[in-house]
């Protein structure tokens, strides 16, 4: 019989400024021209870091020397060189992301761009076909968008440009208006200012956002429609005070575990992993800990809970610490092919991290500190489809399942109607969401066609702007849009505590109440405030599209868990489930 619980209030793919991306500033060079100036980096209001350009303008075009860098999580520089007109001739980019280091090189002729990534030891070199002269815009640096300024200042009336956003290979556009008189409120202080109003279109996310520049052409604020603001920071102004919230909650929290380093060898590739497990369990002066593996999301989420620069607060270690002071182990682990985990993380099927979630649940069975006879699973969102399938399969035999934000319905359904909603957001027009509808349909059916790892675009589907992000991982998607949860759900015979919240804007309470209703042993809770990350927000759902790097997960949340679990992770041989 299935249970529904409300609780009360208060409980990809790095696409161009999506929400927190981090930035950051950097030494530069240039002449009296080009200044260096730097700018805070706030998403929700939470300052993220900083972001820092020089550019030196010339009649021959415009040098930018860009940085970023969040600390411990990247670090990037790069160069944009430009001809008289602001389109791109030259485009290099190097850095790192957590440790993995990452180049980019693109030279633009006038009918294609030659591009060459490396990334983690691994290199590849595409030939992109132009449309005419584009312009770039990188979603972790500014100096695309005063490139862009420079432009409409220099005519004085509004233009559309053709972007290219180099980490994700991807065309766009970005239109601006025309300059208008407005005031912006820097360093506390409201400031006169020119104001463009654009927005910006790539695949099928379309932001708005305004720049506003001083008496110079030069940035002070950018905004975005998806609460993002960089803001220039003065050389007097004092820093910003370092957030606290998360680092306090984790330090706290801490005193009641012990984390060990600790690492599988699965479907060929070496996973690495974290164990966190309560003092008491593991010192031995209590018994063993009831423990349960962490299913990451979908994408480069690393076994945090991280996937910088987009999302920052560490969510997955908040869950496994807290959850470690109501008494349970976690193990969460780096996917594979996500450092420091080896393996291409391309090459991989729903089968696959099935069957690497069967490996960590062997190897927890003999640990010390853990209780073999009361192993479970946290999936959350793309992991909660995997601890279904895995279990539906007989691959895995837990003795619960707790799936946070799951998809209820068919992946491709899902995408679908996420990718819609968010163009509809935007501002698209009903035309543009039906030409947007048929080019979901045909990658859809491009990819139930592949085989193999990859799927390899024919001339036509070389001209659909969401080829080349989904194109890489089709052996993956094609293995969960022939998935039907609910099925799984109905094949899973032990307690399944199905969490949800309601101001999730990626899987609704719809795709709960579907696996609710056909588990046989499901209880679902409903949570009016919580977003997609498991960060409650008193606003609308979509003020908060990502947690800031300061978001603390909900309290109300890792209650319920813990409530659930005291009566459901049972040993083997306990009561049946009801």
């Amino acid at each position: 019989m299935t249970k529904h619980f409300r609780t009360a209030a208060g409980v990809t793919l790095a696409l161009l400024l999506g929400a927190g991306t981090g930035l950051a500033q950097g030494a530069a060079q240039g002449d009296a021209q080009g200044a260096a100036l730097t700018f805070d980096m706030i998403v929700g209001g939470a300052t993220i870091g900083q972001a820092g350009m020089t550019l030196t303008r010339t009649p021959e075009g415009t040098t930018s020397n860009g940085f970023a860098n969040v600390t411990g999580t990247l670090d990037f520089h790069d160069v944009l060189e430009t001809g008289p007109n602001g389109a791109a001739t030259s485009y290099h980019l190097t850095g790192a992301v957590q440790g993995t280091n990452v180049t980019i090189d693109v030279k633009f002729g006038a009918s294609s761009a030659e591009m060459t990534i490396e990334q983690g030891g691994k290199s590849q070199s595409v030939t992109l076909p132009l449309p005419g002269p584009v312009y770039v815009l990188d979603n972790n640096f500014i100096d695309g968008f005063q490139i862009l300024a420079d432009e409409v200042l220099k005519s004085g009336a509004a233009g559309t440009f053709d972007i290219i956003v180099p980490q994700v290979a991807m065309f766009g556009s970005a239109a601006l208006g025309a300059p208008a008189a407005a005031s912006v409120t820097v360093g506390g202080q409201e400031t006169p200012a020119q104001r463009l109003d654009g927005v910006l279109k790539a695949g099928p996310q379309s932001i708005d956002f305004s720049l506003y520049l001083d008496a110079n052409g030069n940035i002070l604020v950018l905004t975005t429609s998806q609460n993002v603001r960089m803001e220039r920071a003065s050389a007097a102004q004092a820093p910003a005070p370092a957030t606290t919230a998360v680092p306090e909650a984790l330090a706290t929290a801490a005193a009641c575990l012990v984390e060990r380093d600790v690492s599988i060898t699965s479907t060929g590739a070496t996973l690495v992993g974290k164990l966190t497990l309560p003092k008491a369990a593991a010192d031995g002066s209590e018994g063993p800990a009831p423990t349960l593996v962490l299913i990451a999301g979908s994408g480069a989420v690393d076994l945090d809970g991280n996937a910088p620069p987009l999302l920052t607060n560490s969510g997955y270690k908040q869950l496994a610490y807290a959850l470690a002071c109501h008494g349970y182990g976690v193990l969460r682990a780096s996917k594979l092919g996500i450092s420091p985990s080896t393996g291409d993380g391309n090459a991989v099927t729903l089968d696959t991290y099935a069957q690497n979630t069967a490996d960590w649940l062997g190897f927890l069975a003999t640990q010390p500190g853990v209780d073999a006879a009361r192993l479970g699973i946290i999936g959350h969102s793309e992991g909660g489809l995997v601890a279904l399938y895995a279990t539906a399969h007989g691959k895995v035999a837990p003795q619960a399942l707790v799936l946070l934000a799951s998809p209820g319905r068919p992946l491709d359904v899902l995408l679908r109607e996420q990718l819609l909603a968010r163009a509809q957001e935007g501002g698209a027009t009903t035309e543009a969401l039906a030409t947007l509808g048929q080019q979901i349909d045909e990658l859809i059916a491009a990819v139930n066609a592949s085989t193999g790892v990859a799927l390899t675009p024919t001339p036509e589907l070389e001209k659909n702007p969401l080829t080349a992000m989904f194109a890489p991982a089709a052996g993956l998607l094609r293995s969960e849009f022939g998935v039907e949860p609910s099925d799984l759900a109905r094949a899973v015979a032990v307690p399944v505590a199905v969490l949800q919240g309601e101001k999730d804007i990626q899987v609704t309470t719809v795709d709960a109440e579907l696996i609710a209703a056909a588990a046989p042993h499901a209880d679902l809770f409903l949570f009016a405030d919580l977003t997609h990350n498991l960060v409650d927000t008193a606003g609308p759902a979509l003020g908060m599209p990502l947690p800031g790097a300061d978001a603390v997960i909900s309290p109300t949340v890792v209650q319920v868990i813990a409530t659930y679990l005291a009566g459901n992770l049972r040993a083997r041989g306990a009561n049946s489930p009801r």
